[in-house]
């Protein structure tokens, strides 16, 4: 039906939300010509008119998913699917909106049917994160039309790994919200899946064996194996009740124990360990984090942030021993107690290991490891002729700062299963692949915190709003040069994705000079 959405008044570049009958529509020009999507992103509903619009692209506010303003058609993820575009017409000075009654929320984007007669080659994905993810639906968008095998150990189609120490992992979010596609999506497209674990790739011949014997040499291989929680390392590290977070079944292990369990220890402020913190103190449990840092995020983040997210959790009863290492857990037939470097002790009936992840790269041979276990790859994320690697495991020419980087980011896994696949699928023949903006989000006891931006070699900061109002954004610079951003304002740091991938950033003694630091008016 075709509706009055109001006076003809946008100006190329805008875009706001407005009512078509009982719906809400994004309503925004560009190029002299008015477009109308679905209003909110297919991630989590973003509401996309307090977004972003430039150089054709719409950003969302929550999480940056991009869409192309013309199209609807998804640019960057996490979104995974396209916005449904509806008719516009524009008479007597109103713009009229035809919202038909069956109008869907998303749209999916257009992919190549498999055919295994007119494409006779075998394209195999090993891991099942959100680079293999990506990597799979990303091939068909780009025309490949042969095999696709997915080779996991999870016996699960790739689901949404973020949630599981978030709403999943506080109670707020079934089991039924985690896939990211409904089975009959691999069905539909002819993406296989096996359920084993690698135990070699030579890189050189591309062989993959698995583990019970069956082996397969395919026509192109993309390592997204992702990353390996590390343990605890000390005396009762191996004691039930202590656990890593880091898949879906780890999570329900931990919900299955908590049903037992009243003080809990998390080990390490890392995001995963925060996250677990919040959820766990959301449940009424006793909740103490444990770090040898003097402030969480001091590192990463800086103390700003570290101090605002400190005061959060602990104003929520969350309690924390800091600049503290535990050397020790103690109990006989499950854990008990911590044991710390100053001889001090703590209850716990459960612990969990926040002590971050290593890339699962053991499997790999025929080609040299960087130290830290990751793959150099290219700049369309080749590492040989034949074989690709992608997410947690990838050092990749980071484009935006120069500096191969390894970043361990769950949507950029998924930029960089996207980039691979179309550089595998011959989508992408010539030059680097066009990598976003890296950008993570985290969501601690209500506050959703996002970072835009290379987190790592900044030295300065400045500070934006209040941080004890949780108003604010960060600025990160190294040498006068922007590095990153974090905050609660979604707009800076739209803006900011926006000037880096441009490469339009001003010198960060520019921002730090201004009456009041701001770089919306440079778009």
């Amino acid at each position: 039906m075709e509706y009055n959405t109001g006076p003809d008044r946008l100006d190329d570049g805008q875009m706001k939300q407005v009512e078509a009958g009982t719906r809400k529509v994004l309503l925004l020009r560009i190029g002299g010509e008015y477009h109308a999507y679905a209003s909110r992103c297919p991630h989590y509903q973003g509401p996309l008119a307090k977004g972003l619009l430039h150089d054709g692209r719409v950003l969302c506010p929550w999480h940056q998913s991009v869409f192309d303003a013309v199209s609807g058609d998804l640019l960057d993820p996490p979104a995974l699917a396209a916005l449904p575009e509806f008719k516009v017409r524009v008479a007597d000075g109103n713009v009229y909106v035809d919202v038909p009654d069956d109008a869907k929320g998303q749209r999916a984007m257009a992919m190549a049917a498999p055919d295994s007669g007119a494409d006779a080659r075998t394209f195999a994905i090993i891991g099942g994160g959100a680079a293999a993810g990506a990597a799979v639906a990303a091939l068909r968008e780009a025309g490949y039309r042969g095999r696709i095998v997915l080779i996991s150990q999870e016996d699960r189609w790739p689901y949404d790994r973020p949630n599981l120490s978030k709403d999943y992992l506080a109670g707020e979010a079934e089991a039924k919200w985690l896939p990211l596609r409904a089975p009959a999506f691999y069905e539909r497209h002819g993406i296989e899946r096996i359920h084993a674990r690698v135990t070699s790739l030579d890189v050189g011949t591309r062989r993959i064996d698995l583990e019970g014997g069956d082996a397969m040499t395919p026509d192109a291989v993309l390592i997204a194996s992702g990353g390996v929680p590390r343990p605890l390392t000390i005396p009762g590290g191996d004691l039930p009740g202590v656990f890593t977070l880091r898949s879906w079944s780890d999570c329900d292990r931990i919900l299955a124990a908590l049903e037992q369990a009243e003080n809990v220890v998390v080990v390490g402020a890392s995001f995963v360990g925060m996250e677990a913190a919040s959820s766990l103190v959301h449940r009424g449990k006793h909740v103490t984090v444990v770090a040898p840092e003097a402030t969480p995020f001091a590192r990463t983040l800086g103390t700003t942030v570290g101090d605002t997210l400190r005061a959060l959790h602990e104003a929520r009863g969350v309690r924390f021993r800091l600049a503290r290492t535990p050397v020790a857990l103690h109990g006989d037939h499950q854990v008990e107690r911590v044991e710390f470097d100053d001889g001090t002790t703590l209850p716990a009936d459960l612990v969990i290991a926040g002590v971050g992840v290593r890339p699962a790269t053991a499997f790999v041979h025929g080609v040299a490891l960087d130290p830290d276990g990751g793959i150099s790859v290219d700049g369309q994320f080749r590492v040989t002729p034949g074989v690709w690697a992608a997410g947690d495991v990838a050092r990749y020419p980071e484009p935006h700062v120069g500096e191969a980087l390894r970043i361990e980011h769950w949507r950029l896994a998924q930029q960089h299963g996207r980039a691979a696949a179309f550089a595998m699928a011959g989508a992408a023949q010539t030059g680097d692949a066009q990598v976003g903006v890296p950008f993570f989000w985290t969501v601690q006891l209500g506050l959703r915190l996002g970072f835009v931006g290379v987190g790592s070699g900044w030295t300065d900061t400045l500070v934006v709003g209040d941080p004890g109002a949780h108003d604010f954004t960060v600025y990160y610079s190294a040498n006068d040069s922007l590095r990153a951003a974090c905050g609660t304002r979604d707009r800076d740091l739209a803006v900011f994705a926006e000037l880096m991938r441009t490469g339009t950033l001003p010198p960060a003694s520019t921002l730090a000079g201004a009456e009041a630091p701001s770089l919306d008016g440079l778009l």
